[in-house]
């Protein structure tokens, strides 16, 4: 299912409702692949958790990121940080804080959407949403203009996609909603007949959703992290690096982004 081109930054939401999925993984990834090959990326960490943020070794500070963005102490410009060729909207504990005031101050679900507003310069945001429908995943939804859905190959994440399916149809009765812009296995292996068989029930009831490409199992991509890289940088002949590349192109390709203004780094 190809998605139209639309005006502004693509803001594509990475959203499951189940955790350990590989939101994290893929949000910081596929943010580096599309740098990588010269699209002016920004990655947003929606999660209090913040995994994205420390995955790349960074740190918001107890009121920075994106928790001062959303609290209005920060404009955009001074929420970011830059790293390498990728841009960050960094995430701490505070954010979980920030969520709570939200919700009891009844805060315009577009809050977020009117600060990735000024994004201009950017050609894609990507967010990783938190597992739970909460505050800051429905700004996260109400912002992006496009949905990737990160699963792992196993039938209680089938059930937990047609939930997340569920939901968005409900929130589309209330406005508009992004389009799904594809489902992608992670930590995916061939020779496991279970993981053909959920690639086989995702394509079968999701038709045109799930990516040709898939994140084959790869330890590399679970080191990573600890050393504060995304894969390109650790690991950039494993197979992580290679599936990503590969994710990168196919997710230009549906998406139709314009070619990039400027090359980037070896795919």
């Amino acid at each position: 299912m190809d998605v139209s081109a639309a005006p502004g930054p693509r803001i594509i939401a990475c959203c499951n409702h189940k955790g350990g999925v590989g939101k994290t993984t893929c949000t910081v990834n596929l943010a580096a692949g599309l740098s990588r090959s010269g699209w002016r990326v920004l990655a947003v960490d929606a999660d209090p958790q913040a995994h994205l943020t420390a995955s790349l070794g960074l740190a918001a500070g107890p009121d920075g990121g994106l928790a001062g963005l959303l609290d209005g102490r920060l404009g955009l410009d001074a929420a970011l940080i830059r790293d390498g060729d990728l841009d960050v909207l960094p995430a701490s504990a505070a954010l979980a804080g920030t969520e709570t005031r939200l919700a009891a101050s009844a805060a315009p679900t577009d809050l977020l959407a009117s600060y990735l507003a000024a994004a201009t310069d950017h050609d894609v945001v990507l967010i990783d949403c938190p597992p739970h429908l909460g505050q800051l995943a429905k700004q996260a939804l109400y912002a992006a203009t496009d949905i990737l859905i990160p699963m792992t190959p196993d039938f209680l994440a089938m059930q937990s996609l047609a939930w997340l399916m569920d939901t968005l149809a409900e929130l589309a009765t209330s406005g508009d909603t992004p389009a799904v812009a594809g489902v992608v296995l992670n930590r995916f292996a061939a020779q496991k007949r279970l993981h053909r068989e959920v690639k086989t029930l995702v394509e079968g009831h999701f038709p045109g959703m799930a990516l040709t490409t898939v994140i084959r199992e790869n330890v590399a991509l679970a080191e990573a992290p600890s050393f504060g890289q995304d894969i390109f940088r650790y690991a950039p002949r494993s197979a992580g690096a290679a599936d990503f590349a590969a994710l990168a192109v196919e997710t230009a390709v549906r998406l139709r982004l314009p070619p990039p203004a400027s090359a980037g780094g070896n795919p």
